[in-house]
């Protein structure tokens, strides 16, 4: 397609975007609800951009968003693409707007068409607006009920068509998305590593130079991985820890009117810190809600750990017994900690044998997502085997409130 710049102080620039693959279907595709799913690398947000941008230019006065989960992490990854490399290709006369308390900040076209920018964390401006298009980055992210609710909102009727349309990598064959496209309420395109022009040369048919080094290094991956990012096969984790795990039984809403509450916390560095709010009545345990973030500093990770003790009503939160210094912190804001028994092989059997009355909030997307990746290395499991340390910071924290519950050490109740 070709994308024609605006007049802009009498100068004229010609922008030609030649999509490929799954990102030149997505510029035919009236669907409703559209995935554009595919390994990393394919080129799919890049695309999904330029289509959104390409709209815009097209239907004067179409009004579109762009969004993610949390609307931190869109600022940081696809919006730098939309202003760097599609607003950034050529002079559209596109100008920005800030936001207020209730309206969501924005792009404003000279035609009058307006793409504004989102979180569904901060739902009241999102959902509070009529629009063309909805595209959702990550779309893995969004639980059944957040898709749900976005097709309630495409209803502005500028465009000849309205669609919520997003791009993820693929997930396990559970999730709700790939189940949707299954029972025929949304379409799926597939982008592979040739839709990049940036990895495939067309014209000599062949990987470029920074091509073959990105698929070397994806070739170095294993199993579900390898299959997902690689492949784009929407495939589960050999040897996965929990394999009693189901989104079918275990994802639903819960009123834990009257339960018990207590936080659980594993924290991260480099990593993501974990924040779980666990009620429990009797033998019922139900995960109500998580705070997955990476990035926190010490005083963020005890800034939110405080506010949701004290918001809950938690009768004590239970954490990593290494986080000393944390400890001490919560320790001094009233917070009542008791350190976590951090026995992985034992804490795991106790996790195993809840279960059979444990439910997740669909919201914890995070925590739903490491049931079905947190897995033992080549996908054996014995009784000695512990699993990667990789996808398990909710499950960490998961594992002490339940060996909490289950064990109730009073040896680990640490002194206030």
């Amino acid at each position: 397609m070709v994308a024609t710049a605006v007049r802009e102080e009498r100068d004229v620039s010609t922008v030609r975007y030649h999509p490929r693959g799954a990102s030149s279907e997505l510029f035919g595709c009236r669907d409703r609800v559209v995935v554009v799913s595919g390994p990393a690398g394919t080129g799919k947000t890049y695309g999904a951009l330029w289509r959104l941008h390409a709209c815009a230019l097209k239907y004067p006065g179409m009004r579109g968003i762009m969004l993610r989960k949390v609307q931190e992490d869109l600022t940081a990854s696809a919006l730098v693409t939309y202003q760097e490399r599609v607003l950034g290709s050529g002079r559209f006369g596109v100008r920005t707007y800030g936001g207020s308390k209730m309206v969501p900040a924005a792009f404003q076209y000279p035609n009058g068409s307006m793409l504004m920018v989102g979180g569904l964390d901060k739902s009241e401006k999102v959902m509070s607006r009529e629009y063309d298009l909805v595209y959702v980055n990550e779309m893995w992210e969004l639980t059944e009920e957040d898709v749900d609710n976005l097709t309630t909102r495409i209803r502005w009727g500028v465009m000849p068509y309205q669609q919520v349309f997003g791009d993820t990598n693929p997930q396990g064959p559970g999730h709700h998305l790939y189940k949707r496209v299954q029972n025929g309420k949304a379409r799926m395109l597939f982008s592979v590593h040739k839709d990049n022009p940036d990895l495939w040369d067309e014209s000599k048919q062949e990987w470029t130079v920074r091509g073959q080094a990105y698929l070397d290094g994806l070739n170095d991956l294993t199993g579900f991985r390898r299959d997902r990012l690689l492949l784009g096969l929407w495939t589960a984790a050999e040897g996965v820890v929990y394999p009693e795990f189901n989104r079918q039984t275990h994802v639903k809403t819960v009123d834990c009117d009257g339960w018990s509450t207590i936080l659980g916390m594993d924290v991260g560095t480099r990593n993501p810190t974990a924040l779980l709010t666990i009620r429990h009545a009797g033998e019922r345990i139900h995960l109500e809600r998580e705070h997955y973030q990476r990035g926190m500093s010490s005083d963020d990770m005890v800034d939110v750990a405080v506010a949701r003790y004290f918001e809950t009503k938690a009768t004590h939160m239970v954490l990593d017994p290494s986080a000393a210094s944390l400890i001490v912190s919560l320790q001094r804001r009233g917070v009542n900690v008791r350190k976590g028994v951090n026995d992985i092989v034992v804490g795991i059997g106790r996790v195993s044998s809840a279960l059979s009355t444990f439910t997740v909030d669909p919201s914890c997307i995070a925590t739903i997502n490491e049931f079905e990746s947190y897995q033992y290395p080549d996908g054996r499991r014995s009784g000695v085997d512990v699993p990667v340390k990789d996808n398990d910071h909710a499950m960490d924290a998961l594992r002490y409130v339940v060996m909490d519950l289950v064990t109730a050490p009073t040896d680990s109740l640490v002194a206030n």
